[in-house]
Parts: C-alpha cells; sequence; structure tokens
C-alpha cells in the first residue's frame, strides 16, 4: 500500500455494530460526574472518532462517533513513530542491533550507497530523539513531510539534506528521519519491518494483521500510516504501563521501556503539553504526574500516566480536514485529556 492510500476495509458485519454515536461503560454507575462532563466536553468536536479512559486494570469509559467502534482500524498517523521506537527496542533485545549508540551507516549505506562520515556517525539514539541534526523542521513548515513523501525515493532525500548542527545536540521533529528506523531494521533483521511487527510485536499482542503505507522501495513507513484499532493503541499503552509485559509474557525490555519512554531532549514547546521527548514518545508533567505519549497529526493519542496506572486512548478523523482544523481538534482533545481527566486522578 502506497503512501496517503485509504484506509483499510472492514468487514461489514463489525461496520454495522457502528452508529453514530455509540457509548460504553464498564460500570456507568461508577462514571464519575466529572469523566462524564469531559467525556460530553469531547463529543462537540465534530471529528472525535473514539475516547477510551483506562485505569487500574480496567476500561473506565469509552465512547465511540462517525460511526466507529473498538475494532474498526484507523490510520493513526505518528503514532507510528512510538510503535516503530517498540520494534528497535525489540531488535536491541534480541541482538540484531548491539545497541542504540550504534551509528546508521552501515545500516543504510546498502540502500543507498556511500554516506558521508558526517551522517553516516549519527547514532541510531538520535534517529530515535530526533535530534539527527539535519535542516528542516517539519512542525514549522508542514511542507517538509509533503515534499519528503512524493520524493520519488524517501532515504534518498532524507540522506541527501544538509546537516545545521551535530547530531545529539538540538530536536528537530522530521518524519523522514524517523523512517530511516524502518530501514534501519530491515537491515539489521534480514525481514521486512512489517514481517518484524508481525512476529514480535503484533502476535504477542492479538493485533491483527494492520494495514501499514509503503515508501518508493515498499519499505514501511517508519513515521506514520499504522493503521490501528482503539484496542489496538490500548493494547500498546498496556505494554509501556507494565513496563513491556502483556498478558504475563515479556515482549520487551523493562530497560527499553524506560528509555524510549523518559526525557533525552527538550522540545523548547514545539507543540503544547509536549516539553520533552524520550524515543519517538514525548514527555511531560502535568498536576504533578509525569506522562508519555504517543502523538498523531489530528488528534491520535496513546497518553500514558505510570504513577496513577491510567491510559487514555483518542482518535480524530483527519483526513479531508484543513491543516487549521486538524490542529484545533489535536489541541482540543490533548487539552480535555489534560485538564479534564488526568486531573481527576
Amino acid at each position: 500500500m502506497k503512501m496517503r492510500t485509504l484506509l483499510l476495509s472492514f468487514p461489514l458485519f463489525l461496520l454495522l455494530l457502528c452508529s453514530s454515536c455509540k457509548e460504553k461503560s464498564v460500570d456507568s454507575g461508577e462514571s464519575s460526574t466529572a469523566l462524564d462532563e469531559a467525556f460530553s466536553l469531547a463529543s462537540q468536536n465534530p471529528n472525535l472518532k473514539c475516547l477510551i479512559v483506562y485505569k487500574d486494570s480496567r476500561i473506565m469509559k469509552e465512547q465511540y462517533f462517525h460511526p466507529g467502534d473498538s475494532l474498526s482500524p484507523h490510520d493513526v498517523r505518528s503514532v507510528t513513530k512510538s510503535v516503530m521506537a517498540t520494534l528497535i527496542g525489540i531488535a536491541i533485545d534480541k541482538g540484531y542491533v548491539p545497541s542504540e549508540d550504534y551509528t546508521i551507516g552501515s545500516y543504510l549505506q546498502p540502500f543507498v550507497g556511500s554516506i558521508d562520515s558526517a551522517k553516516a556517525n549519527i547514532k541510531i539514539s538520535d534517529v530515535l530523539s530526533m535530534s539527527a541534526g539535519f535542516a528542516g523542521n517539519e512542525l514549522a513548515n508542514v511542507s517538509e513531510y509533503n515534499s519528503w513523501v512524493s520524493a520519488p525515493d524517501q532515504l534518498a532525500y532524507t540522506l541527501n539534506k544538509s546537516m545545521i548542527r551535530g547530531h545529539g545536540q538540538v530536536f528537530n521533529y522530521d518524519s523522514g528521519v524517523a523512517h530511516l528506523a524502518s530501514a534501519i531494521l530491515t537491515q539489521a533483521a534480514g525481514i521486512s519491518t512489517v514481517a518484524f511487527a508481525k512476529q514480535y510485536l503484533f502476535q504477542p499482542l492479538g493485533i491483527a494483521d494492520p494495514g501499514w503505507e509503503t515508501d518508493k522501495r515498499e519499505m514501511a513507513n517508519g513515521a506514520a500510516g499504522l493503521n490501528l484499532t482503539p484496542y489496538d493503541m490500548l493494547k500498546i499503552g498496556q505494554l509501556y504501563l507494565n513496563k513491556g509485559m502483556y498478558n504475563g509474557i515479556r515482549i520487551v525490555s523493562e530497560d527499553w521501556i524506560a528509555k524510549a519512554s523518559s526525557f533525552k531532549i527538550a522540545t523548547n514547546n514545539a507543540q503544547p503539553f509536549t516539553s520533552g521527548y524520550g524515543y519517538f514518545w514525548w514527555t511531560g508533567n502535568i498536576h504533578s504526574h509525569n506522562y508519555f505519549l504517543a502523538n498523531g497529526y489530528g488528534g491520535q493519542f496513546i497518553v500514558v500516566v505510570p504513577d496513577i496506572r491510567l491510559i487514555v486512548v483518542a482518535t480524530n478523523i483527519w483526513r479531508g480536514v484543513s491543516g487549521s482544523t486538524a490542529n484545533e481538534q489535536w489541541y482540543t482533545t490533548l487539552d480535555i485529556i489534560m485538564n479534564r481527566i488526568i486531573v481527576l486522578y
């Protein structure tokens, strides 16, 4: 599936489960008035697709719209990056990659030929922390993403960009850099990113063959385009909340979970509520709680608050909406999560 393709079709019998607005609570009698009010406020967003609040091993409340349900796949945009970080961690755990301190040159040269020494010496950790040093700021100029995604060769496009600072020094959000992680994994493991993910992450989590858009080389987009259901997203959050365990099975090391989800570099508040960045996970603190989140364009979120055992999942329609609308619904959704939901606990 090429980049910017439509969402995968889904069995009709599941789609028939949907309604324009379907709500379910584990025990509606225990739902607080404040949580009900937060959901009511969220429902005023015309493009919201789902909102799930999970705490202490159970779903406290969930709601679906437009139509939608817990099992319908959705392109989660840059939430893909957080999944990509998880796959790199698994590759390190299993010895396919010695460590995130290894440099990228030997992994990428087979794809693009020679790479100059400054770029070859970028560490995998610099890729994962968005501090590789390349020119371009995707958050400041969305055309950066559009130029990259439409390039005839996405790997070459990124590696041909000039470096404007040393690696590991300054946060600079760049999906092209994130995509390098998919190429690194493919080369290191000797199988495609999709095959690796299916074997070591998706099947153990019970995630059924999600669609994943590809670049011009038919390589999984390491930055965006993974199609997950709301419950798939919740499983990723549970994996991180439980320090790499899922249903009693170790999927990724506790050490990697801690590395990926902890502060590595300041973002200079590139986006609200995201003052820090780990390994393809954003980090922050609010209401005296540290949190980390997977964060996708237009309002796709997995927010994990470890000290109160809380996960919040949200998705929004982003196709066919203007950039300003996408940004507005991104902020509105995250503000509700931060100031109407997390504050309750």
